[in-house]
Order: C-alpha cells, then sequence, then structure tokens
C-alpha cells in the first residue's frame, strides 16, 4: 500500500528537482506542482533524502546514460533503490553479522568500498566486472 506524500517527502522532491537543475540546463523550472507530483512518486518506494540525493549524482555521473532523455522521476527511483539496497545489505554485513564468521572473500566484498554487495564494479566502458580488492587504488 502506497503512502501519501508528506511535506518532508515535498521537500526532498525540491532538493532533488534543485539539483537536477544544476546539472542538467536543459531539465524543467521546477516548481511546487512537480515537487508534489514527484514527491508522490518518491513516496511509493518509501526513498529518504540521502539516497535520492545521491540518486541523482549517480545518474548525471552515469557515462551510458542517454544524455538527450529527459530526467524522470523513475530515473532517480532506479538509482535511489539501487543505492538503498546496497547500503542495506552493506549494513547487514557489516553490523548484524559477526565478520568473523564470514568467509575470506565475503569480508573482502564487506569491507570494499568500490564495488557493489555481490563484489562488481562499473568500468569506464560500461561493463560490469568483478571487483578485485587487493589491486584497489588509494588517493
Amino acid at each position: 500500500m502506497t503512502r501519501p506524500a508528506t511535506r518532508t517527502d515535498i521537500e526532498n522532491a525540491s532538493l532533488v528537482l534543485a539539483k537536477i537543475a544544476t546539472a542538467d540546463q536543459w531539465a524543467a523550472k521546477p516548481d511546487t506542482a512537480m515537487a508534489v507530483t514527484w514527491a508522490e512518486c518518491f513516496a511509493v518506494h518509501n526513498l529518504q533524502r540521502d539516497d535520492l540525493l545521491a540518486a541523482v549524482i549517480a545518474l548525471y555521473a552515469d557515462h551510458t546514460r542517454d544524455k538527450s532523455q529527459r530526467t524522470l522521476p523513475s530515473d532517480v527511483i532506479r538509482y535511489g533503490r539501487r543505492i538503498r539496497a546496497d547500503r542495506t545489505e552493506r549494513e547487514k554485513v557489516q553490523g548484524a553479522i559477526d565478520k568473523t564468521r564470514l568467509d575470506a572473500s565475503r569480508r573482502l566484498i564487506a569491507d570494499c568500498p568500490i564495488c557493489d554487495p555481490n563484489g562488481f564494479i562499473d568500468t569506464p566502458d560500461g561493463k560490469v566486472t568483478r571487483c578485485h580488492h587487493d589491486r584497489q587504488v588509494t588517493a
């Protein structure tokens, strides 16, 4: 069952729309009605502010995305759900489970800041490959 958009949801949607407007000069000018509609879409998936704002960054940082298409709420939702799932999986592994009970490869994945919960990373050429945790580049 979906819940109605709250004032916080509308504020979050307004921030998302403002962030999109700063990243995309051709984005529609945000207004109150747009914020309400986007908030209703976000409320269906119960996405929170941090995940939504991170989703905008991930969306516009994705070099494989079709730049000619307008950004829709579903785009932000797709990235936001992926970010939330990744965070949730890491929290499960890092918090609820005793790491000493994990096998070595699973511990590497849990500790790796660059790969997803399954041990994969997106490469610059748009492909997905297994992360090599022992070859991480540090700045």
